[in-house]
């Protein structure tokens, strides 16, 4: 009891003389200690000057004000204030709109705002707001054309527009019910391959035609979300393939838009099934006459580049990438003007930059045992490709740029750290938002070839100073096979050698994520500082299968989940238990999605080394996650399903060893919470205890101040009281 009081009591007298302790209180309450930087930044046409949101507080529905800030001097002007926008609507059908997820025109001069389900055009000169819609339904992921005359959006799974010249609205698709999507992702392509982006629709170039995928959910099993905090539950439906099950039914088509108003609409299926599973990416040649599209298999081995010509219905393929394991997809494809195509790829073992000529020949543009994880922009009338890459170290993100002939290559952020970039149009100037695992993210303008001009001003500053903070420090362990691996260790303020300290492990482990990166870590990484406050050091280890190492050191999970993982992230304990001031007896690992699944299975495969464990929102049973990831490397159970059982913690139950605490939100559409149901049913009938903290209707993420404040100082509790003498 007595641990559990001091864990609770987080704001407990300071450590040292002039130094607050950090608590969990104060890491989830307003105003944020690492600061609040400009938000959604849009430069303004001409590239001198940009627009950035304001927000008053991190609350979702926290009031913001809309600026315009010049890049080389720095001054500001406010455009819009959300407490000074209008209300249209009397009593309650009264709606306002909101700032927040403004769409700038692509003239400057006004902005696309939501509010109350409705859609409204607010001039930044005059400051007058129009209301476009007044529908019961919600009109979704709206946009301006590219000509700013209309503005399109989605409302009950329907694609329309409105003349913006007149009012007039016209509706494009009449196919949308609740199994039928134009023009909207379901969860499934929005999670696992649009990178969380649910738009569906893209706008040709010359605002003539609109491309957009249909996804037809109707033979997708099904998924019920349950509130169970009403008199009388309310059920959410959820479409949510399984590994093996039907997946959503994909088609790319295109409708013309010039002349709506006139009830002259042309619809062309562009691409109806054949032998591709999923259309990942899709998008416009810059001449709008051509649409293109990625074709991915179900193994996600084959991925083909199509090109149609809207005019004739021709389609052609551009090229075929062929993966053994599987293929990683990306957002660096550019069609130029000339009719090359940017494009990255893995084929040399790290993913880069790769120039296909008009006649589909590939000539490299980037090389190297590193890297690129972004193109930035492609400047053409300069002739230079600006990216990020990790091309200085794995752990870090900085910004280059080259000519599209490989020639030119050169890095333009200087500090060492994570750098991510926003370039200007005409390339003048860049705004860099830098950190370090030390140093909260701020805002800088930068000259075209990197130099550092000004520091841009925060809305908020950082408010870490007169924290007691501890120090991280980077190190490499050998792997289980030998590769070498990079680890942090975060220790306390007035660390002392001659001590023993308990330790937590924090642990991702899974693709396309690192959890060592001298970059800010947010509120997770404040959450460790309170840890390491009250007498823990916290250890990380990214292990074979995490992102920015290649194509091999990621591959190593193919067809099976947990065992490669946790060969590294013990020789990471055992690396730990060669320090004279960790004690060995006292280890615990904790950690969330991807992490939490890894915690279930560090516990049941690995009796003896970790005496507790916290797992939040874990995935338990593979057969259990959505069919897109984790088909991709496990492949389908009926040809893996030893990989499946051996993958999965539910099956290892009666093994656990170590104090298990599980966490998750019943609202969880992402890792579904029947995950900690059924391992809960495995632990009892084998006798095994455990902890369970459930949050009622949370989503995968938890979010909330209460919520997040109740989840750290659980998860502290628990160490604490196993983990302390």
């Amino acid at each position: 009891m007595r641990r559990l009081a001091s864990i609770l009591m987080l704001s407990a007298a300071p450590l040292f003389a002039g130094q607050k302790a950090l608590t969990v209180e104060r890491i989830c309450t307003d105003p944020p200690l690492d600061g609040v930087l400009p938000a959604q930044v849009q430069w303004l046409p001409g590239g001198t000057r940009f627009a950035f949101i304001a927000k008053r507080g991190s609350a979702p529905d926290a009031s913001a004000s809309l600026w315009a800030e010049d890049a080389a001097t720095g001054a500001r002007r406010e455009l819009l204030d959300d407490e000074a926008l209008p209300s249209f609507g009397e009593g309650k059908d009264a709606v306002k709109p909101r700032l927040a997820g403004y769409r700038l025109a692509p003239g400057g001069e006004a902005v696309l705002l939501a509010g109350g389900g409705d859609l409204f055009l607010a001039t930044l000169a005059g400051k007058h707001v129009q209301r476009l819609t007044a529908t019961p339904g919600e009109e979704e992921l709206a946009e301006f054309s590219p000509d700013g005359k209309w503005v399109s959006f989605v409302r009950d799974n329907d694609l329309f527009v409105i003349e913006l010249a007149n009012g007039a609205e016209a509706r494009l698709t009449d196919t949308g019910s609740a199994d039928r999507r134009n023009g909207k992702l379901d969860w499934v392509y929005e999670e696992e391959l649009a990178g969380r982006k649910p738009i569906g629709y893209a706008w040709s170039p010359d605002s003539r035609w609109i491309a957009y995928l249909t996804l037809d959910d109707a033979k997708v099993p099904r998924y019920p979300i349950e509130d169970r905090t009403q008199v009388h539950p309310k059920t959410t439906w959820q479409h949510y393939p399984q590994p093996g099950d039907p997946n959503p039914v994909v088609g790319v088509s295109v409708v013309q838009v010039e002349g709506v108003s006139g009830a002259r609409i042309r619809r062309d299926r562009v691409f109806s099934g054949g032998n591709a599973e999923y259309v990942p990416r899709f998008g416009w040649t810059p001449d709008s006459r051509g649409v293109w599209y990625e074709l991915l298999d179900r193994p996600q081995r084959r991925l083909e580049m199509v090109r149609e010509d809207v005019a004739t219905g021709t389609a052609a393929t551009l090229f075929v990438e062929r993966d053994a394991a599987w293929i990683n997809l990306h957002d660096e494809q550019r069609f130029l003007s000339d009719g090359r195509l940017l494009w990255s790829s893995e084929a040399g073992g790290y993913r880069h930059l790769v120039m296909y000529a008009a006649d589909q020949t590939p000539h490299p543009v980037t090389s190297g045992p590193w890297e690129v994880t972004s193109v930035d922009a492609v400047d053409e009338a300069r002739g230079w490709i600006y990216f990020t890459a990790t091309e200085a170290g794995p752990l870090e993100r900085q910004l280059y740029r080259v000519r599209p002939d490989g020639r030119g290559f050169a890095r333009l952020s200087r500090e060492a750290g994570t750098h991510s970039d926003d370039v200007a149009p005409g390339g003048a100037f860049i705004l860099d938002t830098f950190s370090t695992v030390s140093r909260p993210p701020q805002m800088r303008v930068l000259a075209g070839d990197g130099r550092v001009l000004r520091t841009v001003q925060p809305v908020q500053a950082p408010l870490l100073d007169g924290f007691a903070l501890g120090t991280t420090e980077f190190l490499t362990v050998r792997g289980g096979d030998g590769t070498t691996l990079h680890a942090s260790l975060l220790r306390p303020d007035g660390f002392d050698p001659t001590r023993k300290y308990p330790v937590v492990v924090y642990v991702y482990g899974g693709p396309h994520a690192q959890v060592v990166r001298n970059g800010w870590g947010k509120q997770i990484e404040l959450f460790h500082q309170v840890l390491v406050g009250h007498g823990f050091l916290v250890f990380s280890l990214d292990n074979r299968g995490s992102a920015a190492r290649g194509r091999a050191f990621e591959r190593a999970l193919l067809g099976r989940f947990g065992k490669v993982e946790l060969e590294d992230q013990l020789a990471g304990v055992a690396y730990l238990k060669t320090l004279p001031y960790v004690d060995g007896s006292r280890i615990g690992i904790w950690g969330w999605s991807y992490g939490g699944f890894m915690t279930c299975y560090a516990l049941t495969n690995a009796p003896g080394v970790f005496t507790a464990g916290a797992a939040v929102a874990p995935v338990t049973d593979w057969r259990l996650y959505d069919s897109i990831y984790t088909e991709r490397y496990l492949g389908l159970p009926a040809q893996n399903e030893a990989g499946y059982a051996a993958s999965s913690p539910v099956n290892q139950a009666g093994d656990l060893a170590g104090a298990l605490l599980l966490v998750h939100g019943t609202g969880d559409d992402n890792v579904h919470w029947g995950n900690t149901l059924e391992f809960v049913d495995r632990l009892y009938k084998a006798g095994k205890p455990y902890d369970l903290q459930l949050y009622p209707n949370k989503t995968h993420s938890i979010l909330g101040p209460e919520a997040r404040m109740h989840l750290f100082r659980r998860i502290a509790a628990h160490f604490e009281r196993w983990l302390k003498p």
